[in-house]
């Protein structure tokens, strides 16, 4: 027989389980819930990404932007002409091309001399049908190519630059 000090002492630890329950499935409710509004902002795309730059992210600081108005201006200019171009402007300076049967071992050997002298500089051997070509630099900037070209024309004489469109890089 059930005496009622016992009903509710058992009614008592099943409450307190139940209140956990209720409390632990809240708690998995509201990471869900969380979890996709964050997945929604974060698939939200804006057709202008000057625009995303302005945009507060609720962090909690602020940012204040001096500029001329005309600035904005040229800004989504260039912004507009790389989406047309499909890239970024782009320029390299070639330190060798060649399409002899050796030019293959001659383009590694160039970057190997290149690499010898110059660390850090990105380098990159490319086949262009029927050519090798050993292309240094990579730079935005026509005047940091500049800078490098004059560093180096000593040891690369032939050396040049070449105007190039690169893909946009992924995040």
């Amino acid at each position: 027989m059930i005496q009622s000090h016992d009903f509710f002492v058992n009614f008592g630890a099943d409450f307190k389980t139940m209140h956990k329950l209720y409390f632990i499935l809240l708690v998995i409710i509201s990471l869900a819930i969380s979890a996709s509004a964050q997945d929604v902002n974060q698939q939200e795309e804006e057709s202008n990404l000057y625009q995303q730059l302005f945009r507060q992210d609720g962090a909690g600081g602020n940012v204040r932007i001096l500029q001329e108005k005309k600035l904005d201006e040229i800004l989504l200019q260039f912004m507009e002409q790389g989406r047309k171009l499909g890239g970024i402007p782009c320029y390299w300076i070639r330190i060798y091309s060649g399409s002899s049967h050796s030019a293959r071992d001659e383009a590694y050997e160039t970057k190997a001399r290149f690499l010898q002298k110059y660390e850090g500089i990105r380098n990159d051997v490319i086949y262009d049908d029927p050519n090798f070509k050993v292309y240094i630099g990579g730079y935005r900037s026509k005047s940091e190519t500049l800078k490098l070209l004059n560093k180096i024309k000593r040891d690369f004489p032939t050396a040049f630059i070449v105007y190039d469109i690169i893909d946009f890089p992924v995040e």
